[in-house]
């Protein structure tokens, strides 16, 4: 399917396609909407060309990593829990130029035939738990970390994944995730700010598990924290961690209120267990955070207000609960001594 423009019509059928899994190429005849960067685009693409020769080497500069042959095998475990079916991902993870089998962890709320190379139907016991069950049932060398609803993009991006981690030394590493094709634009901000394009892998103070990868034997010997969630962001702790920006995924959310409430409060808590200083530690901050949902609000449309609040509201409950509990552990310390 071969695309000419990137208004919205345009853009909604480039999802469509996407989730098809349909091979899309891009020949694009004018300018890139103001909205859009070429590092945003370029990833839905399989090939792409421009009228403009600037933006032409741009775009395929950022185009997904194309499948390597030749190149040694790797033996990869990709380790996706769900509660929704079958991973999006699933036929892009198998079309990739690795030994790669898809190790597929379904909880007792998903309804239907689950589709994986081996699946498996386990109790929830929260991200950290369920992850960590995933990699002692894996096989290959290297776990890859991912989610449901996350799609790779290029028959090399989990090579590339390798290959970074080796080279650089790293304990992990993890790659970009760029917006789907219709997300709003506060989601694409925050994607953009969350994983920034950039050409060579790097050292990183991040780790997300939409689209990571290690190695078997680190995760046998430093197991994943039994966490209800940010297990991502617990066991980086003290560990060299790598970004891969050209290793991308896509992936987002729609931004509803509840959601972004129940996700911020409970990320938010593990931050502040880990010892930073809650974002938002009281009411009174929480009021003076207000006049920082303007901008957001007019980027994204009816509604976005309220996302905005859902947030704030969210980082201080965060704060609420990790005060809470550290009063009743003083307390229970106070009556043991």
């Amino acid at each position: 399917m071969n695309i000419t423009g990137l208004g919205p019509r345009e853009r909604r059928e480039i999802e469509e396609a996407l989730r098809r899994g349909e091979p899309l190429g891009l020949q694009l005849d004018g300018e890139l909407p103001r909205e859009l960067r070429a590092e945003q685009v370029a990833p839905w693409f399989d090939a792409a060309s421009a009228r403009s020769p600037s933006l032409q080497d741009a775009l395929r500069s950022y185009l997904p990593p194309a499948a390597r042959p030749e190149a040694p095998p790797i033996r990869v475990s990709a380790v996706i829990p769900t509660n929704r079916g079958t991973p999006l991902g699933l036929a892009a993870l198998r079309a990739q130029d690795v030994q790669m089998e898809v190790v597929v962890l379904q909880n007792g709320r998903c309804s239907g035939i689950v589709d994986g190379d081996r699946v498996y139907a386990l109790d929830w016991r929260g991200h950290g738990a369920t992850r960590q069950r995933g990699v002692e049932l894996a096989k290959g060398d290297y776990i890859l970390f991912t989610v449901d609803d996350a799609l790779p993009r290029g028959r090399g991006v989990v090579r590339c994944l390798v290959e970074a981690l080796e080279a650089g030394g790293y304990d992990a590493v993890y790659g970009r995730q760029v917006p789907w094709p219709t997300s709003d634009a506060v989601t694409r901000d925050r994607l953009a700010a969350w994983t920034p394009s950039g050409r060579e892998p790097h050292l990183s103070q991040r780790l997300d598990h939409v689209f990571a990868l290690a190695r078997r034997d680190t995760l046998l010997n430093h197991p994943l924290p039994d966490a209800p969630i940010a297990e991502d962001l617990l066991w980086r702790q003290g560990r060299r961690v790598g970004y891969v920006p050209g290793a991308v995924v896509i992936h987002a959310h729609p931004r509803r209120p509840g959601e972004l409430y129940r996700r911020t409060r409970d990320i938010h808590a593990q931050h502040i267990m880990l010892g930073e200083a809650p974002l938002v530690p009281d009411a009174a901050a929480l009021i003076a955070a207000l006049p920082g949902v303007v901008g957001p609000a007019l980027r994204g449309g009816p509604g976005e207000a309220v996302n905005q609040l859902a947030e704030l509201l969210g980082q201080l409950r965060a704060a609420q609960l990790t005060a809470s509990a550290a009063r009743g552990q003083g307390r229970g310390r106070g009556r043991s001594s």
